[in-house]
């Protein structure tokens, strides 16, 4: 028989503690590590299912309680914002839409032309009165010295413009994205994202950089014909629309998105998320031209809504054959005051 002392009792008590704290640790870590995985790879292959959280800035209304699909939705005159022969108001109905610009980059040239873009909504008299910005949430934790001067100036006018024209801005947090990884990208963000749209019945995304050349004919994207919103099959509309053909977000193949691209997000049975999304067809009269491209803005006899801007091979805005890049960059001036673009840099004062 061996006696054991009371010493050596305490250490084999002691070492069978560490360990099984070391073998719980080791476990804990592992399963952390595995779910961090599938949940990154959840957030790029379909809509995560998780509350809608609020943005910040002046957009009036509440933006946590989803508007629903009424009846007057479901009425074609409704959607398109207009009073129609049964005397529908239409107002509800343009309040449950909004515009939407995002950056998954700190670009203080794209980042004025989406303030010059909130600011001729917010002017020139658009009905639909919600404007969005998404970008990434660790944009606000950067200081000057890691985002840069002009970027960090460009920001800061951001901010103040979403006070004065009445702009949501969305950070999102994209350090998971990063931890795994993987490269941010604008159909990244825009994934991780799209939970914040569960209030409206309909979002429409316009590229960055652009001109709103007519807000009124912009506005007809939304307004002019009926919205696939929820997908039913007793509307045709929804599943067989006559000016929006489904195009799928696909994040893990694409970095970037359509110049124009209708967003719905809404809450089906079950408690699962649906999430729909499409461009407009390109053949449909009246409509297809107005959201174009400055060749297609020279081309076309009549004026669109909003064109969109191309870039070189060194990632500028391509001025050459876009007669719109004077009076765009004219009037970036006017929101960006003190910086150089063409310089990339800041002016001095």
């Amino acid at each position: 028989m061996v006696l054991l002392t009371a010493s050596t009792v305490s250490a084999i008590v002691s070492m069978g503690v560490v360990c099984i704290f070391t073998t719980l640790l080791f476990v804990s870590g592992y399963v952390l590590q595995q779910n961090s995985v599938k949940n990154i790879q959840h957030a790029l292959r379909k809509p995560p299912d998780m509350p809608a959280y609020q943005g910040y800035g002046a957009s009036v209304g509440n933006p946590l309680q989803k508007r629903g699909i009424s009846a007057s939705n479901l009425n074609p005159a409704a959607e398109q914002g207009v009073i129609g022969d049964s005397g529908a108001d239409s107002s509800e109905a343009r309040n449950n839409y909004a515009y939407l610009q995002l950056l998954s980059k700190p670009d203080p040239s794209d980042i004025c032309s989406a303030i010059l873009f909130f600011k001729r909504l917010a002017t020139n008299g658009s009905v639909i009165a919600d404007r969005l910005f998404m970008y990434p949430e660790v944009w606000d934790r950067m200081l000057g010295k890691n985002l840069g001067e002009a970027s960090t100036l460009a920001l800061a006018l951001l901010r103040a413009a979403s006070i004065k024209y009445g702009i949501w801005l969305l950070p999102i947090d994209i350090s998971p994205v990063l931890r795994a990884g993987y490269t941010m990208s604008d159909t990244k963000l825009l994934r991780l994202g799209q939970i914040q749209f569960m209030q409206y019945d309909s979002v429409l995304y316009l590229q960055s950089p652009g001109l709103i050349t007519d807000v009124d004919r912009l506005d007809q994207v939304l307004l002019s014909h009926s919205l696939p919103l929820l997908h039913d099959w007793n509307r045709p509309q929804s599943y067989d629309n006559e000016a929006w053909e489904p195009s799928s977000l696909r994040p893990d193949r694409d970095d970037t998105l359509p110049p124009v691209y209708l967003l719905t997000v809404n809450n089906v049975d079950g408690g699962r998320v649906q999430t729909r999304t499409h461009v407009p067809k390109p053949d449909v009269p009246g409509f297809s031209n107005l959201v174009v491209s400055p060749a297609d803005f020279e081309r076309s006899a009549e004026v669109p809504g909003y064109v969109y801007f191309e870039n070189d091979e060194e990632g500028r805005v391509r001025w050459a054959g876009n007669s719109l890049f004077g009076a765009w960059r004219s009037q970036q001036h006017e929101v960006c005051g003190g910086l150089d673009f063409d310089g990339d840099g800041i002016y001095e004062q």
